[in-house]
């Protein structure tokens, strides 16, 4: 557990984007009080997971729900100012931003207690990732034997974050990206975005509705261009670029991901570009230089395999400063 107060965890499904295969398995589940013990939301940073999580957590502890929190009741006022006793959340903490086997066994602790309100209690555990091998294995015996009314909701990037042990004990729900139409028209409906505001963002965005909100921001899609600026420097081939990507994500495993992201779309756009096609650019006020500008789209494709590889490798315990400058020389062919 991380020190301090948790942030609120109250919402609806209406508020979900997109996803609604998911959405309507999830509100049957909650209508015929009939949840799964364990669910592994699964996707990327953005796509909706702690939203889904919000409104799973609020609808199961909901005093009068039908499949969707009420809002008025206690229990949904107690959500809002993060007192309800049923719910307890994980998050990554500390200098390594793991989650240890101590915050595991802290949960196991307070679920031996005696429930105090409501018929269940929901376990939230944020970046379920970032749970090292001993807190996985910990978290086994509740996924295996889990209290009466104990609901535990894990979120993670990706399935090779967990152990198959941990996996195969959870209902498994993949969040795909959602529509940029549907992205473009959430944010003029929902965040009062203008419609070319909008629209930039949605196409940004790449059907992650975290990030197109982030976009709408000036500060942070300021932050974002001059990211993805530096990372076209950097595949163009030039050395000091390169170095200084590989220095802003060196230890951080969390900016290593996101640069990966990036690079994901920087060579789609370079796929795009190279044949035609009506698919917009993520990335139109950026035109790549160098090596990549001479490759076919198959050999595009190929790089774009070798960055799922070191996405996949980050996911163990690896130095992400030395797989980030390894990649950026292959991609480079320095």
């Amino acid at each position: 557990m991380t020190e301090g107060a948790d942030p609120p965890l109250f919402g609806r499904f209406a508020d979900v984007l997109g996803h609604d295969r998911a959405i309507s398995a999830l509100r049957r589940a909650v209508r015929t009080d009939r949840p799964h013990h364990a669910y592994l939301l699964l996707g990327p940073r953005g796509v909706g997971k702690r939203t889904i999580a919000s409104a799973l957590t609020s609808s199961l502890l909901c005093e009068r729900s039908q499949g969707e929190a009420c809002g008025d009741c206690p229990a949904c006022s107690k959500l809002r100012q993060s007192a309800h006793t049923g719910l307890m959340q994980v998050t990554p903490g500390g200098k390594a931003n793991i989650i240890g086997v101590d915050a595991i066994a802290e949960i196991q602790r307070k679920l031996s207690y005696r429930r105090l309100e409501g018929d269940h209690r929901i376990v939230v555990v944020h970046d379920a990732g970032a749970m090292n091998d001993s807190a996985q294995n910990k978290l086994l015996k509740t996924l295996e034997e889990p209290p009466d009314g104990t609901v535990l909701i894990l979120c993670a990037l990706h399935p090779g974050q967990l152990l198959q042990t941990v996996r195969s004990r959870c209902q498994k729900i993949g969040l795909g990206v959602v529509p940029t139409d549907d992205i473009e028209r959430w944010l003029i409906d929902a965040h009062g975005a203008t419609e070319t505001a909008a629209r930039q963002a949605a196409i940004g965005a790449q059907g992650i509705p975290g990030t197109a909100l982030d976009l709408l921001d000036p500060e942070i899609g300021a932050e974002r261009r001059e990211h993805i600026a530096l990372l076209g420097r950097a595949l163009s081939g030039d050395r000091s670029s390169i170095a200084e990507t590989v220095s802003m994500v060196d230890r951080d495993k969390l900016a290593c991901a996101q640069t990966l992201t990036f690079l994901q779309e920087l060579l789609r756009d370079a796929m795009v570009r190279g044949v035609p096609s009506d698919v917009p650019l993520a990335h139109p006020e950026l035109e790549l230089t160098g090596p990549l500008t001479q490759l076919t789209p198959r050999s595009l494709a190929k790089h774009a395999l070798a960055i799922e590889d070191v996405q996949e490798k980050l996911t163990r315990n690896v130095h992400p400063g030395g797989l980030m400058e390894a990649l950026l020389d292959e991609l480079t062919g320095a």
